[in-house]
């Protein structure tokens, strides 16, 4: 009788920890927790950057990701890390995360970040142009970018012009011609412009109709938008 007696409170006992144990379990189900999520919150125009999400599920099982952005490509956009291909236009980006276990509960997270404009020197220049010759430089420039800079001459004044390809031969053959820009026989002046088209283009200091060789500081650079 003893035994039964032993046997019935222990059977008992493991009935009350089972309950313990369920309810537990049960306070203890949810969506997915997210740990983190992490990466670059400044990238520049036309880079890319890596984010991470770290998440776990509270039954202890599998969680999926899934990713997304207000502007911009992503790779890998379905595992716990994402690359982010930033566009070329500058501004603020989110990037999102989802992140959901087996039954379809779900945690979302974001990064709020800022694609910064990058600005690449084309031309930072002083030197000499003789009487009755032009200088040149010439460099790619990109559509929807801007072209700008600045230019100054030490004596009297000198023309300076942003040519397409076409247009260049044409003025080097005393034709007609169209130029993205054009400051006429001035002693300093600063310019800006939207590149039309993607090509090839020239920058020329003329000196052509000078009496005498004139020293010029140029500075010419390229801004995505």
């Amino acid at each position: 009788m003893e035994q039964m007696a032993d046997l019935k409170r222990y059977l008992q006992i493991s009935v009350g920890l089972s309950v313990l144990v369920l309810v537990a379990c049960k306070e203890r189900t949810g969506p997915p927790v997210i740990n983190f999520t992490t990466g670059d919150t400044v990238v520049n125009a036309n880079d890319s950057a890596i984010y991470e999400c770290e998440a776990w599920d509270w039954g202890l099982g599998p969680v999926y990701f899934h990713w997304s952005c207000s502007k911009g490509n992503l790779a890998w956009d379905s595992f716990s890390l994402v690359k982010w291909f930033a566009p070329e236009s500058s501004g603020p980006a989110v990037i999102w995360v989802n992140v959901t276990d087996e039954d379809g509960n779900g945690t979302a997270d974001s990064v709020n970040l800022r694609v910064a404009q990058v600005k690449t020197v084309l031309i930072n220049y002083s030197g000499a142009v003789k009487p009755g010759l032009f200088r040149f430089w010439q460099d790619s420039l990109r559509l929807g970018r801007t072209v700008r800079g600045s230019f100054s001459v030490d004596t009297n004044l000198v023309s300076f012009l942003i040519l397409n390809d076409t247009n260049y031969r044409r003025w080097v053959n005393n034709q007609s011609y169209e130029y993205l820009v054009a400051r006429l026989f001035a002693e300093e002046d600063s310019f800006a412009a939207a590149v039309p088209n993607s090509g090839i283009y020239y920058f020329v200091l003329d000196n052509s109709y000078g009496k005498m060789e004139k020293v010029f500081n140029l500075f010419v650079e390229e801004v995505t938008p």
